[in-house]
């Protein structure tokens, strides 16, 4: 595996799970612990168009920088960003400890490593 397999799969997940907050958003935050309220339905448009512009920007990476190594602490921190938050919020009992939840934080927890690892190389 390479940093450009690496982002290409990071963008493949980011893809899936920006589709099921698009095609399913009430499934989606149920699993999660949460309501779709009609305040979370204006709200998560943005949140979506948040994520196709991070997805856009992974996959254009590989094209504008050449030795992606130097991507890779700054994907590292970037990946470590969700883990974060979602460990505060639900240590305050903002977000519910799910199964959803501790899938997410094994996926960003896996992403974190895997880029510092290959920023190495």
């Amino acid at each position: 595996m390479n940093m450009k397999l690496l982002l290409r799969i990071l963008s493949g997940l980011m893809i899936i799970f920006t589709l099921g907050g698009i095609f399913s958003p009430e499934e989606m935050m149920k699993s999660f612990g949460m309501s779709y309220t009609p305040e979370a339905a204006v709200i998560l448009p943005f949140a979506i168009m948040g994520q196709i512009f991070f997805i856009i920007l992974t996959l254009q990476i590989t094209c504008w920088v050449e030795d992606l190594s130097k991507v890779g602490i700054t994907y590292s921190c970037i990946t470590a960003m969700p883990v974060g938050l979602n460990v505060y919020q639900a240590s305050c009992g903002v977000v519910p400890m799910t199964t959803a939840f501790y899938v997410e934080q094994l996926i960003w927890a896996s992403f974190v490593v895997l880029f510092a690892i290959f920023s190495k190389k």
